[in-house]
């Protein structure tokens, strides 16, 4: 069985995401995190959960690395999706209830193993959170059979 590391669902994400700009929420940076910044000429800036809404200077992705145990740290998750970031990543200690992500439309990722706790990963993309649909734009609505004849 291939058991994933926190590491291993960072660093295809990085590569995938590319953000010129970076937020790390969490006490430090990990070391994926920080190798990939000397690799590149992105800008990382880490945060703990408290500054989140007191910076101006908005990223393209936002890395939860310091993983969520309990349900009011949530919070953080909500205020950076509210913050229109375009691509979040977190991880969610196990016990906490993933419909609370769902609700957020966030989509769960690999499961990990990091210090003897299972944990999950729950990826957010504000370009895939609601795609187009065809029935809905103003063509069809409100009598279909008189669009195109009249100007209102």
């Amino acid at each position: 069985m291939n058991v994933h590391t926190p590491d291993s669902v960072i660093a295809p994400w990085l590569e995938s995401v590319q953000p010129d700009t970076l937020w790390v929420i969490g006490e430090t940076t990990p070391p994926v995190v920080s190798d990939y910044q000397q690799h590149s000429s992105n800008s990382v800036c880490t945060l703990s959960h408290q500054e989140v809404g007191s910076t101006r200077q908005l990223p393209q992705a936002a890395l939860i690395a310091k993983p969520l145990t309990s349900t009011n740290e949530l919070l953080v998750a909500g205020q950076l999706r509210n913050l229109l970031i375009s691509d979040i990543l977190c991880f969610v200690h196990v016990s906490i209830p993933q419909d609370s992500l769902y609700a957020l439309a966030f989509k769960r990722g690999k499961e990990c193993r990091e210090k003897g706790n299972a944990l999950l990963s729950f990826h957010y993309s504000l370009v895939t959170y609601n795609h187009t649909r065809a029935w809905n734009n103003p063509k069809f609505w409100a009598n279909p059979e008189n669009w195109d004849k009249y100007w209102w």
